[in-house]
């Protein structure tokens, strides 16, 4: 299969599930981050794919994977179902070898496989902001100011998931997409998503800095808001309204 080919495929299987698919090659990503973090073990026009997970993923994938009582919800419920729906894409591509990046992956050391708000922008999908853009840097020099990635349409109700990297799969002329700066270079709305996002994160206001076509449902924000040790109870609460409902 060619990519078109792939890139339908991959659409096909994953926009309905509540998946965005965004192409790059390798040496887009490996050209901005430090030696440390670039993938080696690919060619520079080795083609890849980014798939984010968009708010209707909650309740188009994951919900009907949670309520199905043969689903091990154990270990972290998200992670395990965007695996399976990934990997069962993959599986429709034997004749190609793919190596699959998820946004939790790390090495021994505890350093990430891959960085994923850099793949964010390299690919387009979502554009990256950080102090390091900034003229004038209002922050402290000792305070590590994370970067944050705002999505055209969706702000910051998203998720980047996973990268697929197909080894064999050559498309040195990619178009690129560049990455759409919301903010048009005016520092001080990127000061302002980077307060919310480092300061006040657990408020959400960061995802709304734009006007946004969707976020989060009342219920999803309330998954995501109960800690990770109680998301167990929380989903087996769900699982038995369904079935009283049924």
């Amino acid at each position: 299969m060619d990519f078109e080919a792939i890139y339908d495929l991959l659409q096909a299987d994953l926009v309905n599930s509540g998946f965005e698919i965004h192409p790059f090659l390798i040496s887009w990503y490996n050209s901005v981050v430090d030696p440390i973090f670039r993938l080696t073990d690919y060619d520079d026009d080795t083609v890849a794919f980014l798939i984010i997970s968009t708010p209707i993923m909650f309740e188009k994938t994951f919900l009907p994977y949670a309520l199905n009582r043969h689903k091990d919800l154990t270990r972290d419920p998200i992670d395990c179902c965007v695996k399976e729906k990934i990997q069962s894409v993959v599986e429709k591509l034997p004749e190609h070898e793919v190596d699959v990046l998820f946004d939790y992956d790390l090495w021994p050391t505890r350093r990430p496989k891959i960085i994923m708000q850099t793949v964010g922008h390299v690919s387009g999908a979502t554009h990256f902001y950080s102090r390091h853009q900034l003229i004038n840097d209002p922050f402290p020099k000792d305070r590590n100011m994370m970067g944050v990635c705002i999505h055209p349409k969706y702000g910051g109700w998203f998720a980047l998931r996973s990268v697929l990297v197909f080894k064999t799969l050559k498309c040195p002329s990619l178009p690129r997409v560049l990455p759409v700066d919301v903010f048009n270079g005016d520092e001080a709305l990127i000061i302002d998503v980077l307060q919310r996002f480092n300061y006040s994160w657990q408020d959400s206001s960061y995802r709304n800095v734009i006007p946004v076509i969707d976020t989060y449902s009342t219920l999803q924000q309330s998954y995501f808001q109960t800690k990770p040790i109680d998301r167990f109870v929380w989903l087996d609460n769900i699982r038995q309204m369904n079935n009283e409902n049924v």
